[in-house]
């Protein structure tokens, strides 16, 4: 994932730029190794100041590249991690509380559907979980314009998203 050409070279400087806009679209970054300089913390710092949520393993204080985990966790710039349970935990992603989310939402019977609205629900119905490009694929509406159908079906409790960014048809 890159603002760059295709065929740029992958040069060091590069990098932030590319990790600026990952940063950007996750909802958290893990640093697993870094040396008390690095681009992981870059990274991490660019997460913080996009509000987003930051975690690092720690690691043995005479370890190279454990000195980064331990600083942004001395420096409180990341939660300790020491499992991914406890990041399953931490996100709200454990399946207790995916049911929990689930068994909220209750699709309305006779929802009002656009045209376009019903393709898309009759496709996840005969497919099953499905992702943006098949969908587009599928349906032949272009990709900008699914974003905000599959948004309006999702508002509507019609569908949810899933991890991958696939679409579930909720029942």
């Amino acid at each position: 994932l890159t603002e760059f050409l295709v065929g740029t070279t992958p040069d060091k400087h590069n990098f932030v730029s590319r990790n600026r806009i990952v940063a950007g679209m996750c909802d958290a970054t893990i640093v697993i190794e870094s040396a008390a300089k690095g681009g992981s913390l870059i990274t991490a710092e660019l997460a913080e100041s996009y509000h987003r949520d930051c975690f690092a393993f720690p690691g043995r204080v005479t370890d190279e590249y454990s000195k980064g985990c331990n600083q942004l966790i001395r420096d409180n710039k990341a939660s300790l991690l020491l499992s991914a349970e406890d990041f399953v935990q931490t996100m709200g992603w454990s399946s207790a509380s995916c049911v929990e989310k689930t068994a909220n939402v209750q699709r309305d019977l006779f929802p009002d559907l656009s045209g376009e609205e019903q393709q898309i629900v009759d496709i996840l119905a005969q497919r099953g979980n499905l992702q943006i490009n098949t969908l587009v694929v599928e349906t032949d509406i272009p990709v900008h314009k699914m974003n905000a159908i599959l948004f309006e079906l999702e508002m509507k409790g019609v569908v949810r998203v899933l991890a991958g960014g696939m679409y579930q048809l909720l029942t």
